[in-house]
């Protein structure tokens, strides 16, 4: 028998290996795909809105609970929207409303609306005039949110956002001619007049020009009329700023005039209104900010012959009338 060469044994042993590195190949578990890298997405940080906050829980809107102040259903459409109920309704004197006047000893429940517990009462929030998420605000847009739909409308200016309860609701239908009248009127103000003195200046528009918008804290005259404290505006009466408001003199909307009801304040002369009394007590009279201004000022409107309050008698346009 013939022994196999040397080379056909090695072609042998290096098949031999080649098939077992082969079969060890397909039996080995296969390789792990590669894991996409992924980037950690980090949220942003909150915005601190706590400042804006405090100012509008210390402000005129912060706080609209009050048994003087319509804690009931329907006030609340605008004293408190999350609690309005579309279907409450006024009702026949003497309950009119859920509502304790001045000279009530108790309450006053009206049959067709229901009274709200001030543990149940939501006021006037961030999401009544801003879209909010967990953080807060999300967006400093101006965005009304309807009570009806629970959806946001978007607002165009400050001042639509704030005719949608500063509006007057007297006469209306549904309020049986009973309303109330919030609205503030801008129409014929001096700030308007863009046909007045040059060089023309910029003039508030919106109401947020005058009031803080979380706070509702107004500007004082002066902030930004920093000549009127000047001798040329207020001729030889230089202690007229100590007596008499800024629009004592320039309201153009026809309010009273006279000390203002609050005796800290040491008599100085403001607008004032007159209101009814509901309850058929003697009417109130309270101070009030007049919206409408004017730049002409008409002196015998406080002193006229034989006023109230022994002011000298001037004419229309500050002189001692002659006889």
């Amino acid at each position: 028998m013939k022994m196999p060469s040397k080379a056909f044994v090695w072609l042998c042993v290096v098949g031999a290996m080649s098939l077992g590195i082969s079969l060890l190949g397909a039996c080995a578990p296969a390789a792990p795909e590669a894991t996409p890298t992924v980037e950690a997405t980090i949220p942003p940080t909150p915005v601190d809105q706590s400042e804006y906050e405090q100012a509008w829980q210390e402000g005129v809107h912060g706080s609209t609970y009050g048994l003087g102040k319509g804690p009931n259903d329907f006030c609340s459409r605008c004293h408190s929207p999350l609690n309005w109920n579309p279907e409450a309704s006024v009702s026949p004197a003497p309950n009119c409303v859920t509502c304790k006047f001045a000279t009530d000893a108790e309450l006053r429940n009206a049959p067709t609306m229901s009274f709200v517990e001030e543990a149940d009462w939501k006021g006037i929030t961030c999401q009544n005039c801003h879209q909010v998420d967990e953080n807060g605000v999300a967006s400093e847009e101006y965005a009304w949110l309807n009570p009806l739909t629970s959806t946001y409308e978007s607002m165009n200016t400050p001042n639509e956002l704030c005719g949608k309860c500063h509006a007057t609701t007297a006469g209306v239908k549904f309020t049986g001619g009973r309303g109330v009248t919030h609205e503030i009127v801008l129409s014929g103000s001096a700030h308007l007049n863009y046909a007045g003195a040059y060089p023309q200046t910029a003039r508030p528009t919106y109401c947020t020009d005058c009031h803080d918008p979380h706070s509702g804290t107004p500007k004082a005259c002066i902030d930004c009329h920093t000549d009127a404290t000047t001798a040329k505006h207020i001729g030889l009466n230089a202690g007229m700023l100590e007596r008499v408001s800024c629009m004592a003199c320039h309201d153009a909307s026809g309010l009273d005039v006279g000390p203002h009801p609050d005796a800290t304040m040491g008599g100085m002369f403001v607008t004032l209104v007159s209101t009814p009394s509901r309850s058929g007590g003697p009417p109130t009279t309270a101070y009030t900010v007049s919206h409408s201004i004017q730049w002409d000022v008409a002196c015998d409107r406080c002193h006229f012959e034989d006023n109230s309050w022994e002011l000298n008698v001037y004419t229309e346009d500050g002189q001692v009338p002659t006889e």
